[in-house]
C-alpha cells in the first residue's frame, strides 16, 4: 500500500466527515437563483446544531457567499473551512480559514487541530471531492417538498460508489423529512 493511501486511511479514523444538506425532492441543493428561500426553519434549526455540535465546518465558496458574515454558524469558536482558488480571500470571522487545499489535508489539519468530527454543509464541488477521497462516513438528506426544473445537483463527477445503509428516518414538519444514512467502506 501507497504511503500516501495509509496517512488518508489513518486521517479518516482520526475525524468522522458528515454531510447535512438540505435536497429538493428531485436531487438539487440550490434553485437557480440561488436563493435559499425554500428551505424549512426545521432545516435551519438542525444546521446549527450540527454545526454547534461538531465545531468544524466545511463548506464552498459560494456557500459561505450566501450565508456570511451574518448566517456563519461558528461565530467565536471552532474552525470554519471554505475551500476556494482564490488566495486574497479574508473574513471578519475568527473561525473561518480559505484554502485550496484537497479534501484529505483538510481532514488532516481539522484532526491536528483537535476536531474529531466535522460537518460538510454545501456545496455540489465540495461534497462530491470529498466523497470521491473516501472520507465521508455519514449524509443527513434533509428532504424539502419542492421541486427544481433547474438549479445545482447534489454531486457531479463522482467516481466513488458505495451502498448506504439507514440509520434514522426522522418527520421534521408535515412535510419535511431528514434521512440519515452511513456510507458502507468496504474494509
Amino acid at each position: 500500500m501507497l504511503r500516501s493511501q495509509m496517512n488518508e486511511q489513518k486521517t479518516q479514523k482520526m475525524i468522522k466527515i458528515s454531510i447535512y444538506i438540505a435536497v429538493s425532492v428531485n436531487g438539487m441543493i440550490s434553485n437557480r437563483r440561488n436563493v435559499p428561500d425554500w428551505l424549512s426553519p426545521e432545516y435551519g434549526q438542525g444546521f446549527m446544531e450540527i454545526c454547534q455540535k461538531t465545531k468544524a465546518v466545511i463548506m464552498g465558496r459560494t456557500t459561505y457567499d450566501i450565508i456570511a458574515p451574518d448566517y456563519l454558524p461558528l461565530q467565536q469558536e471552532g474552525t470554519t473551512v471554505v475551500l476556494t482558488t482564490d488566495e486574497r480571500a479574508k473574513s471578519g470571522n475568527p473561525t473561518v480559514i480559505f484554502t485550496k487545499d484537497k479534501p484529505a489535508e483538510i481532514a488532516e489539519m481539522l484532526a491536528k487541530k483537535g476536531h474529531t468530527e466535522a460537518v460538510i454543509i454545501g456545496g455540489t464541488v465540495t461534497m462530491s471531492a470529498f466523497i470521491n477521497g473516501e472520507l465521508v462516513d455519514d449524509i443527513y438528506f434533509i428532504m424539502e417538498p419542492v421541486l427544481f426544473g433547474s438549479g445545482l445537483p447534489l454531486l457531479k463527477n463522482v467516481e466513488f460508489e458505495s451502498k448506504l445503509s439507514l440509520l434514522a428516518v426522522t418527520k421534521l414538519n408535515n412535510n419535511t423529512v431528514q434521512l440519515h444514512y452511513k456510507i458502507q467502506k468496504e474494509v
